[in-house]
């Protein structure tokens, strides 16, 4: 299927639909290529599988799954997708891995945190909030989950197919990437966490901006683009605040 000028049409259906303590899960398909975009916890595999279903596909049948980052609840079920390319930011990929290695140093893990989250000391609250995360993401962490080395494309490196782009939004986590999708008539923002909800970021349960101001800025670039919006822990939205595009920005 292809929109005007020979544009891909692509299919965006969401899958699990963004909460307070659970991601987005996206379904991209134009008939014969389907693309998930990030997986969720261990807890929500049956009802990933089941939403699929419901789209009358199985893990088995998805090419490509696309992480947008590499926090807990965003990449747990790649471990389904046996036989798709996982395309995923690399920046992302080792820094979770190292922020998870260290928050298992018990005694010293509030100081090596600050390696991956400096602004912590600048909220009194933040370190408290910091310790309680830190023990849901040692509860369900495991590189097992994340699908084989061998199924990763870098995003740096590796386009996505006609008619997608990702978009680095490193204000949540470094390497952190957001997809703009064209279906041929309107532009569909995969937004990830660089825009965790539509109104309430302060209600979601995950861990702070690696750097706020440049957070708020990658909110306001997602909101300014229009078009439906997927944000990371919200139900998608048309956005009334922009004018939907389909060619992208400059």
């Amino acid at each position: 299927m292809s929109g005007p000028a020979g544009q891909p049409s692509w299919r965006i259906e969401v899958l699990l639909t963004g909460s307070m303590r659970g991601a987005s899960s996206v379904l991209i398909s134009n008939g014969r290529l389907h693309i998930v975009v990030d997986t969720g916890l261990p807890h929500e595999e049956s009802v990933l599988v089941g939403a699929l279903e419901r789209q009358e596909l199985k893990p088995s049948d998805v090419q490509i799954v696309v992480n947008t980052h590499f926090h807990v609840d965003h990449v747990l079920n790649n471990r389904i997708f046996t036989k798709s390319l996982i395309y995923a930011p690399q920046e992302s990929y080792d820094w979770a891995k190292r922020l998870y290695a260290d928050l298992r140093v018990e005694g010293d893990w509030e100081k090596l945190v600050l390696r991956y989250y400096p602004e912590v000391m600048d909220d009194e609250k933040a370190l408290s909030y910091m310790s309680a995360l830190r023990r849901f993401a040692l509860r369900w962490w495991d590189e097992q989950r994340l699908g084989s080395r061998a199924q990763f494309r870098w995003l740096e490196s590796q386009p996505l197919p006609d008619g997608m782009e990702a978009v680095i939004t490193s204000g949540h986590v470094p390497g952190h990437a957001s997809l703009l999708i064209s279906n041929g008539h309107e532009r569909v923002v995969v937004a990830g966490d660089a825009l965790l909800s539509r109104a309430h970021d302060q209600r979601v349960l995950t861990m702070i901006p690696v750097n706020k101001k440049l957070y708020g800025r990658d909110r306001e670039r997602i909101l300014s683009l229009g078009g439906r919006i997927v944000p990371g822990h919200d139900a998608e939205f048309q956005n009334p605040d922009a004018p939907a595009k389909t060619a992208e920005p400059a």
